[in-house]
């Protein structure tokens, strides 16, 4: 479904949900009880349809005409092959509760908060608590059994939340997630939501069954899943704003608007600036000299701008409605609360000191601890590359003059990407009188000084277009960001019939590059000493990969496209991890021109039919040699 369709589908469930708020919850329930009916039923009647086809093994009675034991055996095959289909459809299961759990003798301040949520909102009580390293929370409900027994109550706390805010502000956010739990979640209300979750997993079996039947199932998937989505969607942003209003009630519309807004900054704040830190300091250590949960209370406290924030808020209360998210935007959600300006004293006692007590740095300590387990080979792998990247920078720098034109590139693209500190700007201008009419470098100059709203970059994006049609698709859409995002929209008009014609032509050559390898001809990649360097760099840090190798298909309908094909050749029980690998390496590849990066096993089919294409490979793992003395099997 195109996504204009969609959104007319969610305007019209969001005037239906302003006219009837009550009738947008029982529609869409409804609709997904009416699903799983029709998908229980004809399991049911396929269970039937089977009991018939056997009924002659049952009864002993083999007589019978010969037309109808030409109907039994294949509605037998059919009905049985169906209900095997509508028991993986029905297959929903719940993911793992996240977090680490809280003990109520670790945070006795905590429980006692949530009974007196508890009681004020006249709501079920909250059965554990979950500590995990985002910044939100949620109670989420589940059945003890799958359709059936009493719901189980269970509040996720992200340990940044309570570092981020103040106490009153903590309180009045879990005032929120109380809200959801007393106007949505008591009785009826809680098994309308579990179904409605239950038929979005059906629907998502259906879209990947790969059974017989998957035709009809992801046919059905396809016509359903959007209307019942956007539906959801809607449905999605009037809870938030019932439980806005739920909460306002208890702990006053301004403090709850306050809270909302603070999280917003303090969340805009940690990913923009602490995150980014914490990660950044893989370019200068093996091991994070500043753990992240445990320094995340001082950084909220010294790092935080107050005056920025102010400007920050002025962006979020204009913010319109969001389409595709789960919530409504914060700005419409800040405004129906009736908040105008942020107002919050400096320093003083975080939510997190008041209800978690000493327990606090005990679950920070383990949230690290998490963290590294996760992080610690990309992060080893990170520096590993920087400080190979930033060795290479200083030894072609000591070069000085003797450099030539594509060593220079190198050195301004490893500059760019792995000297953080430097302006790779001013390396690009030193090799351009060198080398001025290579599309590469007169892209990268283009998008460096457009970046900065420097005009001067649009004649280097210009005069890129006609040098290679590879770089000049990505001109020419820099070209028309840098138009419309200075009004002038009519001056971007040209460009993008440009982009349109460039596009068809990325299209027939990305099918090239599909293409079976033995299928098409292969050509001799033609890159420079520096591009092939740069692939080095990518694939040395993975230990599992054996040989890479890299040659270029030529579209006839697009011949002066450069559209190369590597392969990363691995030992057989490596493929799936050289797979994400391919993935990955084609999502972010910076070189310029068309790339397909494919994993095959090493020796195979593949690597034959480019082994013989001259200087196609262009890195191998050197292997340790055998002990002397050892026999080989």
């Amino acid at each position: 479904m195109l996504k204009a369709d969609f959104e007319a589908l969610f305007e019209n469930y969001r005037l239906c949900a302003l006219r009837h708020p009550r009738l947008i919850h029982l529609k869409i329930t409804a609709r997904a009880v009416i699903g799983l009916g029709v998908v229980l039923l004809s399991g049911a009647l396929a269970l039937l349809g089977l009991l018939w086809s056997l009924s002659p093994v049952f009864s002993g009675d083999y007589s019978g005409p010969p037309l109808l034991w030409l109907l039994r055996i294949p509605l037998l095959i059919l009905a049985l092959a169906w209900i095997v289909s509508v028991g993986r459809v029905l297959r929903a299961r719940f993911a793992p509760m996240a977090g680490m759990l809280l003990a109520r003798e670790e945070a006795p301040e905590m429980f006692a908060l949530l009974e007196r949520l508890q009681r004020r909102f006249r709501s079920p009580p909250i059965h554990e608590v979950r500590i995990t390293g985002d910044l939100n929370a949620a109670i989420t409900q589940r059945p003890c059994l799958h359709l059936g027994g009493t719901q189980r109550n269970t509040l996720i706390l992200g340990l940044p939340l309570a570092l981020a805010l103040a106490p009153r502000q903590f309180v009045a956010v879990l005032a929120h997630e109380f809200g959801h739990l007393r106007s949505q979640r008591i009785a009826l209300g809680g098994w309308g939501c579990h179904l409605r979750s239950f038929w979005h997993q059906v629907l998502d079996n259906m879209e990947n069954d790969r059974s017989p039947f998957r035709f009809l199932l992801s046919a059905i998937a396809r016509y359903e899943s959007p209307v019942y989505c956007a539906g959801s969607l809607v449905l999605s942003h009037l809870d938030e704003m019932e439980a806005d209003e739920s909460a306002a009630r208890v702990v006053g519309a301004k403090l709850l608007g306050q809270a909302l807004a603070e999280l917003a900054l303090k969340h805009r704040f940690l990913v923009q600036d602490y995150w980014h830190k914490v990660y950044a300091q893989a370019d200068r250590s093996e091991r994070p000299a500043i753990l992240p949960y445990r320094n995340m209370r001082a950084a909220l406290r010294a790092g935080f701008d107050r005056r920025a924030a102010a400007s920050w808020f002025d962006e979020i209360a204009q913010s319109d409605d969001s389409l595709l998210g789960t919530h409504p935007s914060l700005g419409v959600r800040v405004k129906a609360l009736g908040v105008d300006s942020l107002r919050e004293k400096r320093g003083g006692e975080r939510a997190g000191d008041r209800y978690l007590g000493p327990a606090l740095d005990r679950l920070a300590g383990l949230l690290d601890r998490d963290w590294w387990d996760a992080e610690r080979s990309s992060w080893r792998r990170r520096h590993w590359e920087v400080s190979r990247a930033l060795d290479r920078i200083a030894r072609l720098e000591a070069e000085g003059l003797a450099l030539g034109v594509s060593d220079r590139l190198e050195l301004a693209m490893l500059v760019e990407r792995y000297a953080g500190d430097r302006d790779p700007l001013k390396v690009y201008r030193e090799m351009m009188p060198e080398a001025p009419g290579r599309p590469d470098a007169l892209l990268a100059m283009g998008r460096l000084l457009v970046s900065r709203n420097d005009p001067s970059g649009v004649a280097y994006l210009r005069q890129s277009l006609g040098e290679d049609d590879a770089v000049g698709l990505q001109a020419t859409a820099l070209l028309i960001e840098h138009y419309e995002s200075c009004g002038m929209s009519q001056v971007a008009e040209p460009y993008r019939k440009r982009l349109a014609e460039l596009l068809q032509q990325a299209v027939k050559v990305q099918r090239e590059l599909d293409a079976p390898v033995a299928a098409v001809r292969n050509e001799p990649s033609g890159l420079e000493i520096h591009e092939m360097r740069a692939l080095v760099r990518e694939l040395r840090p993975h230990s599992f990969v054996r040989s890479g190798f890299v040659v270029r298909r030529i579209c006839p309908e697009a011949p002066s496209w450069r559209a190369c094909l590597v392969l990363v050749c691995v030992a057989p029980g490596d493929l799936a991890a050289a797979e994400e690998l391919a993935r990955s390496l084609g999502e972010s590849i910076s070189l310029c021109g068309v790339w397909r990066f494919l994993a095959c096993v090493e020796g195979g089919e593949e690597e034959v039919a480019v082994r013989g294409v001259e200087g196609a490979k262009f890195f191998s793992r050197r292997r340790s040699r055998p002990e002397a003395g050892r026999l080989s099997a």
